[in-house]
């Protein structure tokens, strides 16, 4: 089948702009500086110079240069997403929802933990790709508050879990159904596009590492499980599976729930989780998860170079830059050896 020149123009420009990634190397190579100020020097000797080469290297921290990482990261989805129209800017503005989802986390963990936050904390995303006005949200009181604000937006199922997440003491709860829905809503905006089972495949890896991510976390601090199961049949359809694996993901035991993975179609989760799940660790967890699915969405992107799959390679690979960028200044800052430094 012809491919559209819509189609033709997001898969080239997308090519374009993925040359001005770091490469794998070169994000290794980073995290092997002495320091801060030597891991500020070496990143801006090449694009990034546009950002930081203005910044004072004696007095730079890396909360600040965490910012600056995140503006390029945004930038980036949003400059791909404003190129385009019709479906496939529908698309990309969902998939840009990530930001948002992101950010409301930050907001939540911080009213959970009664910690101050101020929209420098946050992703600078643009008014205009947001369902939320964050300018209000950073500034309510409680957790409850959040609520309020949550209610009128797409995310307001999400309300059903503040009463399970101040019992526990944790956002994760909330967080599962927020990302719930997101994913619904990027999987749907997907179904549109040429190349829809491809791509829809691809965010459903995402979906299930992010499912798995948040089911074990909340099994690690030991809390009931059989609430989530009325939102079952809604994960299972995001998700393209049968209603019995949600079910068994959420009512399996922490030694047996690697084998409930490994026997899905996402069994290329478990090799990545095992030992994190041995250890009942959350932030191991978290680091297997990402690193397993950075491999994951690696491997397609090399395989579909003309496929609408290497749109999502990029805006993958953009955010863990992004990642890997904002995680080795935190760790120069702390001083840590470059072996400690997790890498995505």
């Amino acid at each position: 089948m012809l491919k559209s020149s819509s189609y033709i123009y997001l898969v080239s420009r997308a090519h374009g702009l993925a040359t001005h990634l770091l490469k794998q190397e070169e994000i290794e190579s980073l995290a092997k500086t002495s320091d801060l100020k030597g891991f500020l020097e070496n990143v801006s000797k090449g694009d990034y110079v546009r950002w930081l080469g203005g910044l004072d290297k004696e007095s730079v921290d890396a909360k600040s240069l965490s910012r600056v990482f995140a503006s390029v990261y945004v930038d980036r989805l949003v400059h791909l997403t404003r190129i385009t129209s019709g479906r496939f800017r529908a698309f990309l503005t969902e998939y840009l929802g990530r930001v948002e989802v992101e950010n409301l986390k930050r907001v939540l963990r911080a009213k959970m933990g009664d910690k101050p936050i101020s929209l420098e904390d946050l992703l600078p995303l643009s008014r205009e790709f947001e369902t939320i006005n964050f300018s209000d949200v950073v500034n309510v009181k409680t957790l409850d508050d959040v609520s309020f604000h949550l209610a009128p937006s797409p995310y307001r199922e999400a309300v059903d879990a503040f009463p399970m997440a101040k019992s526990m003491g944790s956002t994760y709860p909330i967080e599962l159904l927020v990302e719930n829905i997101y994913f619904t809503n990027t999987l749907e905006a997907a179904t549109k596009l040429p190349s829809a089972k491809s791509i829809s495949e691809v965010i459903r890896n995402e979906y299930a590492a992010s499912l798995v991510y948040n089911v074990l976390a909340m099994k690690f601090l030991g809390s009931p499980m059989a609430v989530f199961e009325k939102y079952t049949g809604m994960i299972s359809k995001g998700l393209g599976v049968s209603p019995e694996f949600v079910n068994d993901l959420l009512r399996s035991r922490e030694d047996t729930v690697v084998g409930v993975i490994r026997g899905s179609r996402f069994s290329w989760l478990a090799q990545y989780i095992e030992e994190a799940v041995e250890k009942g660790s959350v932030v191991e967890l978290y680091r297997a998860v990402k690193r397993g699915f950075a491999e994951y969405f690696r491997s397609i992107g090399r395989k579909k170079p003309l496929d609408m799959v290497y749109v999502l390679w990029y805006l993958y690979s953009a955010e863990y830059e992004y990642i890997n960028l904002s995680t080795i200044a935190t760790a120069k800052e702390l001083g840590l050896d470059p072996s400690e430094i997790p890498i995505f």
